[in-house]
């Protein structure tokens, strides 16, 4: 048996807004280990909540047990790992996820971490567990930092997959749908995956690292059947695409569009997008197949903290495509990010008075946050800008970079931003004719309170 575990932590979508939806990367590492006759069990004890004695008794009979971690869930993932190595001293724990694949070494100095898979785990934990099994060492098994005899040894990288199509559909029915929600509300959303890499390079994030600058994208086909599955096999209402630019092919997004339609499939869906890869004609088509939302980054006014973001966007550009998102009838949400470390507090106001100018249907305003494999990240280390080095604390609610600002004035400015953008009368009229608005008031509620 191989065990993979979400450990639970201070998320703070979870805990703020009531938001859990399926662990699409354990869904995959999962499928893939069963599809080649290893037994599996998901964990999701984001949503779960066992005690640990509850937990160590679901473990008992693994082999292996893998647990994913993001920056602000390490801690909570090291103290899961002590305590189940703890109780069962031969079991083998290999550590997963984009924060551990910058940061391998970090996990691998605990006594109770074997080894780390580096990058995309779905041909390296299949490895893994063949040698494991075997009672093999994991020499050569790409993708994989490990240790032997109290030794950290590196393996090289592993190639990026390139036939995403050739992936098996995620293991949803090993996980907890009835537990996943949105503002207590029983979630009718699944997550897919439908393209993988970005070649653009913004300075605060990590995703075109760890999962490569080039872009590699499923076939409308597969990405179509698998919302066709979803639907029939779970009772999916609405698919969120999680890539980070959805539109970046945009002949394949129409391709998804005409088959989704084809099929007749009754299904909304959200996904990202990038305001320098939208038209105006794609729009039209995206929501005749049952697009509701489109996320955009915007993330500040100034040019000259875009330009330190690497963003590369037009602001005027980005008032365009807001109004033809909306002409499309087409929710546009767009995120701001605060707190730069050169930005004034003339840079904050004028990126909130510009949220508010460009007035998109949602705005999601964040605290710059130097995660690990970020450049920015690199720049704070060696510049000594990090007000915490506690992983718990990299939430993006919460300042740990030094800027010209105290972090309870950066903090106060998130706040400041959410009441000025959702409690506007146009804001107010316009959820209350949506029928949204008791919602939207219980998320203003329950931000501005984490925030006193």
């Amino acid at each position: 048996m191989i065990t993979l575990i979400n450990p639970n932590a201070n998320v703070e979508v979870v805990k703020l807004l009531e938001i859990s939806t399926p662990p699409i990367g354990l869904g995959y590492l999962a499928s893939v280990l069963r599809e080649n006759g290893f037994k599996v069990r998901i964990i999701d004890d984001l949503v779960e909540k066992l005690n640990f004695e509850e937990l160590l008794r679901k473990i008992k009979n693994s082999m292996i047990v893998g647990i994913t971690s993001t920056t602000p869930t390490f801690n909570s993932a090291l103290s899961y790992a002590r305590k189940i190595k703890e109780a069962f001293q031969d079991l083998f724990i290999i550590f997963g996820g984009v924060h551990v694949s910058f940061e391998p070494e970090k996990a691998l100095k605990n006594d109770y971490v074997d080894a780390v898979c580096v990058g995309e785990g779905e041909e390296t934990i299949l490895e893994v567990a063949e040698r494991v099994e075997d009672g093999k060492s994991l020499e050569g098994v790409r993708g994989v930092y490990y240790k032997e005899n109290g030794k950290t040894k590196r393996n090289e990288p592993r190639k990026f997959i390139e036939d995403l199509d050739s992936l098996p559909f995620p293991a949803y029915d090993l996980v907890p749908l009835e537990k996943y929600s949105v503002l207590g509300y029983k979630l009718g959303q699944f997550p897919i995956i439908s393209s993988r890499g970005c070649p653009f390079t913004c300075r605060y994030c990590s995703s075109s690292s760890f999962m490569g600058h080039r872009f590699r994208a499923r076939s409308a086909k597969n990405v179509v059947d698998e919302i066709e599955w979803l639907v029939n096999d779970f009772k999916a209402k609405q698919i969120a695409f999680g890539d980070d630019t959805f539109t970046l092919n945009r002949k394949r997004v129409a391709e998804i569009c005409e088959e989704i339609k084809r099929r007749g499939l009754e299904i909304t869906w959200s996904c990202s997008s990038r305001i320098d890869t939208i038209t105006e004609e794609l729009l039209r088509l995206m929501r005749s197949a049952g697009c509701v939302a489109i996320y955009y980054g915007i993330e500040s006014a100034s040019k000259r903290i875009l330009e330190y973001y690497r963003k590369r966007i037009s602001l005027e550009r980005a008032k365009e495509v807001i109004k033809m998102t909306k002409r499309a009838k087409i929710s546009a949400i767009c995120s701001f990010i605060v707190g730069a470390p050169l930005e004034t507090r003339e840079d904050l106001k004028n990126t909130l008075r510009f949220a508010l100018k460009l007035d998109p249907d949602y705005a999601q305003f964040s605290i710059l946050t130097p995660y690990p494999g970020t450049e920015i990240y690199e720049e704070a280390k060696e510049n000594n800008l990090l007000l915490s080095e506690n992983y718990d604390d990299f939430t993006a609610g919460k300042p740990v970079l030094k800027t010209g600002m105290s972090p309870k004035e950066i903090a106060n400015f998130l706040r400041n931003c959410y009441i000025r953008f959702y409690l506007r009368p146009k804001f107010i009229f316009r959820e209350i004719k949506k029928g949204n608005l008791g919602v939207i008031l219980k998320v203003v509620k329950k931000v501005v309170r984490s925030s006193l």
